[in-house]
């Protein structure tokens, strides 16, 4: 059984998270692919994400190593599990490519954050432009429910 402490910050692959999050990337990676994050939560005053990682429920992830199957796969799976996630292309100065996902619900998000997931559930990319984002998002929605260990409907 969990401990109930689904907001309790630890260090997970060198980045910031609470258990709510680490336990929802656990389920993802059982199937997907091992994760690598390159940012967490908590992670004030990087610029270039705008602040959607100064609260929790936010990770990027490092796609190197990927194929383009595989890279699919994960996005997939992490909105399986109730992230609102992206793969973000390089941006030469700004970032470089990754996987950007924000776990639903997280009541510890960052506001830019939760704009984010306003944008998915619009079926948007999240960035600035509001751009049609097509990929797969699954009908109903999902949310985690850490108690449970899994992702329930919403």
């Amino acid at each position: 059984m969990l401990p109930y402490l689904p907001y309790g910050r630890v260090g997970w692959r060198g980045v910031t998270l609470n258990r709510r999050t680490i336990d929802a990337l656990r389920w993802v990676e059982k199937r997907s692919f091992p994760l690598s994050p390159a940012q967490g939560s908590y992670n004030r005053g990087v610029s270039a994400s705008g602040g959607t990682h100064d609260g929790g429920g936010a990770i990027d992830l490092r796609v190197g190593g990927y194929s383009t199957d595989q890279r699919i796969a994960v996005v997939r799976a992490l909105k399986d599990a109730g992230f609102a996630a992206w793969y973000r292309e390089a941006v030469p100065g700004l970032w470089g490519a990754h996987i950007h996902a924000l776990l639903i619900g997280d009541k510890e998000m960052a506001a830019g954050a939760r704009s984010q997931v306003v944008s998915y559930d619009a079926g948007r990319d999240g960035l600035a432009g509001n751009r049609v984002d097509a990929t797969y998002r699954p009908k109903p929605r999902k949310r985690w429910a850490y108690t449970l260990g899994r992702p329930i409907n919403r």
